[in-house]
């Protein structure tokens, strides 16, 4: 009975005043099936009639005919009212909330085969449009650490706020089941910065979950061997292609 009862405690709140609903229309349905057998047949009409008076539904087909069921009536009425009224508030509660946890990127994601894309830019915007335009079927997760709210409000991606190079952040974004991370440059700071942290977050991925394939962003010639070291599958020096471009276009 003691282990029981400590499951039933550990319980989120929400299931254990779903369990204490269901107790209370089964008791009382008991109950008036007993107080009325006559009227009331059996225990499934009795837990109907229960449901039926506490919802405030009232069709009338179940009527309790003696003063102990009236009273029993009464007392149903009271405290199941309370019990039901209660659970559809917590419902509305917990999803407001998770909604909100949603849109500021504290939900885990646990699905697989998603692309996860670390930082929050125009080129990791235009990136998530393709994705969506030419394989709307894949499911994106973004983590970003400068973002307080889901940039794209649409639903389209996962987001995920925290610093991609932390353990936990990746964990959230579950890039153990990815089908590849790309680590995109942070704008926001100098080349030599953005390297350094691109590298930092490729170890932690590595480190985490060594066999998923990375795509990273590096912007100095310099720090092209140090991605390599840290086990990134493909780099990708931006500097290299707008050089070329811009080259060929003058040519």
């Amino acid at each position: 009975m003691k282990t029981l009862s400590l499951y039933y405690l550990r319980l989120p709140a929400l299931i254990r005043l779903f369990i204490i609903v269901l107790t209370v229309l089964f008791l009382f349905g008991t109950i008036i099936h007993v107080l009325e057998p006559n009227n009331i047949t059996n225990v499934l009409d009795g837990i109907y009639w229960a449901v039926v008076t506490i919802a405030t539904i009232g069709y009338g087909d179940f009527v309790p005919k003696t003063v102990p069921g009236k009273v029993l009536t009464i007392l149903m009425v009271f405290i199941g009212t309370t019990f039901i009224t209660y659970l559809f508030s917590q419902v509305a509660s917990y999803t407001i909330q998770r909604q909100s946890r949603l849109v500021e990127g504290n939900v885990n994601y646990t699905d697989e085969g998603h692309v996860v894309v670390i930082g929050w830019n125009e080129r990791s915007k235009v990136l998530i449009n393709q994705f969506q335009s030419e394989q709307p079927e894949l499911d994106i997760v973004l983590v970003d650490r400068t973002l307080n709210t889901n940039p794209l409000h649409n639903g389209a991606i996962h987001f995920i706020n925290g610093k991609p190079y932390e353990d936990a952040t990746l964990a959230k974004a579950n890039v153990r089941s990815a089908r590849y991370v790309i680590i995109t440059a942070n704008s926001e700071l100098s080349e030599e910065r953005s390297d350094m942290d691109s590298i930092l977050t490729l170890v932690a991925l590595k480190g985490c979950s060594p066999l998923v394939q990375v795509i990273v962003e590096i912007l100095t010639p310099t720090h092209y061997e140090n991605a390599k070291r840290a086990g990134a599958d493909t780099i990708i020096q931006a500097s290299n292609i707008i050089g070329n471009t811009l080259f060929e276009y003058l040519d």
